[in-house]
């Protein structure tokens, strides 16, 4: 069933109308949260109901964690060639998109690496050796996913991993739910992946911080946004990790390398009209740091705010795109 056709159905069974209010909704999803703010006359509860139900749909598609997930279901069958759901080839096929933009440091089929170093569902704490990390590496490699027909060709034992543009396409999908249900004046938010729609009452345009590195979350902003139909996603060094001895290893794995990434770069913020866009492409400029970060980002024109550990002292980098929208 197409996703359009699912969000026919939605709006069919649930509608609104009267005199509008601000509202705000918090839920869980992803294995996170979600944070809905819109200008609706319909009562918040009605509302987080048809959003939870919606967020439900999502979350068993691209979930790693649900075990008969669609996505769990691929990594793992036995098979080579697999029929997959619309919305799983639509995210796929982006996937493979913003991994050609980040020449290769975007990949979701990282996935075993994540798990290798004690990150994600499977994972468990310790440095792995040179030989497992090479053997988990011949299966690395997101030109190794094809679709064709709607079906799935990858290598038997290969492991995908969404969690890197799976919150941004569950932000984008929710907005087009919520427009399509009559609302247009909204922020939408899953994990930090925020994108907005419409302005306020008044005239302004929807506010979104940038968090700088400070030990509890939401304390130190590093750059306040104006976010007019657009989106915002994050990417940090500074909050998953996981400490082996003396040594911290980054949670961001560079999948040209098998390992953690080591760089300056502690966080990096893009600006997108699509969240799940702007999802992917964080990961990809914090797996490969500022130095090259900014030369891709200043040849495509991407809106990208590195933030950079220099000492003691945490420096702002801006891309020229980003630059010219907040000066």
């Amino acid at each position: 069933m197409k996703v359009t056709v699912l969000i026919s159905l939605f709006i069919l069974l649930f509608g609104c109308s009267g005199d509008k209010k601000l509202i705000e909704i918090r839920g869980e999803t992803m294995g996170t949260y979600y944070r809905v703010k819109l200008y609706t006359s319909e009562r918040s509860d009605e509302l987080k109901s048809k959003i939870d139900k919606f967020l439900k749909f999502y979350n068993q598609i691209f979930s790693t964690y649900i075990k008969d997930s669609e996505l769990s279901k691929i990594n793992q069958s036995q098979f080579d060639n697999m029929k997959i759901s619309d919305s799983m080839v639509k995210i796929l096929e982006l996937s493979r998109e913003i991994s050609n933009k980040t020449e290769g440091y975007f990949d979701i089929t990282v996935g075993p690496l994540v798990n290798l170093w004690g990150f994600g569902p499977d994972g468990k704490q310790k440095i792995p050796s040179e030989e497992v990390i090479k053997e988990k590496m011949s299966l690395i490699g997101y030109h190794k996913v094809k679709i064709k027909d709607e079906r799935l060709h990858r290598p038997v034992g290969m492991y995908i991993d969404l969690s890197a543009i799976a919150k941004g396409f569950g932000v984008d999908e929710l907005v087009k739910f919520l427009e399509y249900s009559g609302h247009s004046q909204l922020l939408v938010e899953i994990g930090g992946e925020v994108r907005t729609r419409g302005l306020k009452p008044d005239g302004s345009n929807w506010n979104v911080g940038i968090e700088g590195p400070s030990s509890k979350l939401g304390q130190k902003l590093a750059k306040v946004v104006s976010l007019e139909n657009m989106s915002m996603a994050t990417s940090g060094s500074y909050r998953n990790f996981v400490k082996y001895g003396d040594e911290v290893f980054n949670h961001t794995i560079n999948p040209k390398t098998g390992r953690p990434i080591k760089h300056k770069t502690i966080s990096v913020s893009v600006i997108h009209e699509y969240c799940a866009d702007a999802d992917a492409l964080a990961t990809g400029f914090m797996s490969m740091g500022h130095e090259k970060g900014l030369i891709i980002a200043n040849r495509q024109n991407f809106k990208v705010l590195f933030q950079v550990l220099e000492g003691q002292e945490v420096k702002l980098l801006p891309s020229e795109s980003f630059k010219k929208l907040y000066p």
